[in-house]
């Protein structure tokens, strides 16, 4: 197979930061960066959206500053707006690939017939491909599930690989289950077994030694839950300790100053709005202090943070005077 981003970075042993909506900003995507994720998938962006001018879309795919390998999600239901909206992102960001989500099993996005649903309909999902990779000059991929209420991966996979995608992320559950059971990694395996673009697999990755037996099976590697509030994973991944208490909280704080500093604008409440989207990650950091969720999605502040910090783990967050390496400003 002709060589592109994909094959090159999939030729790195290490795990790939998946797409998820409301966690995988700029923020996020620059800590597990740096914990050593090959790449970083940006939320999904409305390809329709974009074309209709909302500008929301054009936020969400925005890379921070020299972020390297910069792969968007786009979704959308209709071939030409799905092309349209995927130009638009390539013209205003350059990204090295376009990821088409075809996985998200979520009713707003699905009662669109978008995400997940496109797996009903193989042609469609073939022909949103192939115009989407004529209409920009980057690889593309697409992230898609065993199914949606049946399993027909396979020839959904196929027709993809057909219509010129680079590369496929597969969620081993279909969108049915959502995220019950187990994922069915076993499948992913055999649905590799007959394309010949390179295959991620999702689903449950939460250890080294799963981490090592799927990429021996010839799979790349996508992290998505496992990662919330523990952007280390990758680290762990290749073998790393996990860090201390006292490291997580660090961790922890120092993705709050990243997200506050990303979010800043000139509103008075714009730090308010910034912890809100940022409580639910701080609810896995601070895992390790039961009974604190309450408190943890009350938080409105950096100063609140600190005080929670001190209340709980006895360290004041001022005398570590908080290292933001790198400025997390807009490419």
């Amino acid at each position: 197979m002709k060589s592109n981003f994909y094959t090159r970075k999939l030729a790195e042993n290490k795990a790939i930061l998946a797409p998820m909506a409301g966690y995988t900003d700029a923020p996020f995507r620059k800590l597990c960066r740096e914990f050593g994720s090959n790449w970083a998938v940006t939320e999904m962006v409305s390809a329709k959206g974009l074309v209709q001018g909302d500008l929301r879309g054009i936020e969400i795919g925005e890379p921070y500053e020299s972020e390297p390998d910069v792969v968007i999600q786009v979704f959308g239901g209709e071939p030409e707006i799905v092309a349209q909206g995927g130009n638009i992102l390539y013209n205003q960001y350059k990204p090295d690939a376009l990821d088409l989500n075809m996985g998200c099993p979520v009713k707003k996005i699905t009662g669109k017939s978008c995400g997940s649903k496109l797996m009903q309909d193989p042609e469609r999902a073939a022909e949103i491909v192939r115009q989407l990779v004529g209409a920009v000059s980057v690889p593309v991929s697409a992230k898609m599930r065993l199914g949606y209420d049946r399993v027909n991966v396979l020839e959904v996979a196929l027709a993809l690989q057909e219509a010129g995608v680079c590369a496929l992320a597969i969620h081993g559950r279909t969108a049915e289950q959502k995220y019950t059971g187990e994922a069915k990694w076993e499948a992913i395996k055999e649905v590799a077994e007959h394309l010949t673009v390179p295959v991620i697999g999702s689903g449950d990755v939460t250890t080294k030694a799963q981490f090592d037996r799927y990429r021996s099976w010839g799979l790349g590697v996508m992290i998505a839950r496992g990662a919330m509030g523990r952007p280390w994973i990758f680290g762990e991944l290749q073998g790393e300790a996990k860090p201390s208490e006292k490291e997580i909280t660090e961790i922890a704080y120092r993705h709050a100053e990243l997200h506050c500093e990303w979010y800043k604008t000139d509103n008075a409440n714009s730090e308010l709005y910034a912890m809100r989207s940022l409580r639910s990650q701080l609810v896995h950091y601070f895992s390790f202090l039961p009974g604190t969720r309450s408190e943890l999605t009350q938080l409105s502040s950096l100063q609140e943070l600190r005080r929670f910090i001190k209340k709980y783990l006895d360290t004041d967050m001022n005398e570590l005077a908080s290292e933001v390496s790198g400025n997390l400003v807009s490419a």
